[in-house]
C-alpha cells in the first residue's frame, strides 16, 4: 500500500517539528496545506538571535509565530529594531542582552503570564525588585538572573519573601548580599554566582541555612578565604552538587570543609595554580573523601597554564 508523509499522525509531526529551526519550519512546512499548517501553528517555537545576525531574517517568525514563541534569546548588544514583548503572550524563557525601558515596563504578569525563566543583562535593580517582590507576581516564574551591581540595594530595604523562585543566577555577590537573597528567596534550590568577592567590612555577617542543592561559582575565587566566608554566611545542609574554581588550594583545609556537606554527591574543583612538586597521589591520601575522586591535569586555555580538575563525576 502506498503511503505518503501526510499519513503520519499529528503527534509524530509535533514531535518532529520540535527539532526543526524556525527557518526550516517556516520555509518547509508553513502554509503547505490546512492540516500541516494547523500542526505547525501548534508547535512551540524557540528563537535565538546572535549579536551579528540580520534581524530581518527573523521578522516572519515574529509575524506568523508570535503566540507560539516560548523561548527567546536575543544576544544583540545594539538591538534594532527592538522586539515587542507584548506580542509574546506565551513566552516562558526570556533572555535579553540589552533591553529598553519600554521593554522592561512591558514585562508584566498581565502580558507574559507563563514566564518561568527571566535573564536580562541590562535591567535595573528597580525592575528586578518589581518582578521579585512587587504585586502582582508572575505565577510561574522560578528562575531569574540579576544584574551585576544593582543587587547591592537589597542591603538597605525590607521585602516580603518570594517562595516561588527556585533558581537564581547572580552576576556578582558578597556574603552580605547572598545572605539577603537567601532571606527573601528562601526556596532557592539552585544558585549560580559568576563572581563571588570577599567581605572587606568590619561588620559581622549573619548566618542562615539554605535549601540549595546545586551551587556553581563560575569564575575563580580570589582566595580560599572567599569560600570560607561563603560558608560562614550561608549553610548548605542539602547541597548535592558543587562546582568551584580556586587560584590555589589548601587541600588539607578543603578536606575538612567538604566533610560539612553530608549529602554532597557531585563535586567539581578546578585549581589553576599549584607547585611543581604537586603530587596527585599524595593528595588522594589527605582524606578518605578524596580517595574516590578523579584527578586530571589539563591546559587552561584562557591563561595557557597547567591546571588540575578534580571531580567525582565523569570528566570531559
Amino acid at each position: 500500500m502506498n503511503q505518503s508523509v501526510e499519513d503520519l499522525p499529528d503527534e509524530l509531526f509535533l514531535y518532529i517539528f520540535t527539532f526543526l529551526q524556525p527557518k526550516d519550519l517556516f520555509n518547509g512546512w508553513y502554509n503547505l496545506n490546512y492540516r500541516i499548517n494547523t500542526i505547525v501553528c501548534s508547535t512551540h517555537i524557540h528563537i535565538t538571535i546572535k549579536d551579528n545576525d540580520d534581524f530581518n531574517g527573523f521578522l516572519p517568525y515574529f509575524k506568523h509565530f508570535s503566540s507560539q514563541i516560548t523561548h527567546l534569546k536575543d544576544e544583540r548588544f545594539f538591538p534594532n529594531p527592538k522586539i515587542d514583548l507584548c506580542s509574546l503572550p506565551n513566552i516562558q524563557f526570556l533572555y535579553l542582552t540589552q533591553c529598553s525601558n519600554e521593554q522592561l515596563q512591558n514585562i508584566h504578569p498581565n502580558n507574559q503570564s507563563y514566564l518561568t525563566h527571566c535573564f536580562l543583562l541590562s535591567a535595573t535593580w528597580q525592575f528586578y525588585e518589581r518582578i521579585l517582590f512587587g504585586q502582582p507576581r508572575f505565577p510561574h516564574l522560578m528562575s531569574i538572573g540579576c544584574p551585576r551591581s544593582g543587587s547591592i540595594y537589597l542591603l538597605n530595604v525590607t521585602h516580603a519573601t518570594n517562595k516561588i523562585i527556585r533558581r537564581l543566577h547572580l552576576q556578582s555577590a558578597s556574603p552580605e548580599i547572598l545572605y539577603k537573597f537567601i532571606e527573601y528567596l528562601p526556596c532557592i534550590t539552585s544558585l549560580i554566582i559568576n563572581y563571588f568577592y570577599e567581605n572587606n567590612s568590619s561588620s559581622p555577617t549573619l548566618f542562615t541555612n539554605s535549601k540549595i542543592h546545586r551551587l556553581t561559582i563560575v569564575h575563580p575565587l580570589s582566595s580560599q578565604l572567599c569560600f570560607d566566608q561563603l560558608l560562614s554566611s550561608v549553610g548548605f545542609p542539602e547541597l548535592i552538587y558543587l562546582r568551584i574554581t580556586f587560584g590555589m588550594c589548601d587541600f588539607q583545609e578543603l578536606a575538612c570543609i567538604l566533610t560539612k556537606f553530608s549529602r554532597l554527591k557531585h563535586f567539581i574543583l578546578q585549581v589553576n595554580t599549584f607547585t611543581p612538586d604537586f603530587n596527585l597521589n599524595a593528595t588522594r591520601l589527605i582524606s578518605s573523601w578524596f580517595t574516590s575522586l578523579n584527578y586530571k591535569r589539563f591546559v587552561n586555555k584562557s591563561k595557557d597554564e597547567q591546571a588540575v580538575l578534580i571531580s567525582n563525576t565523569q570528566i570531559y
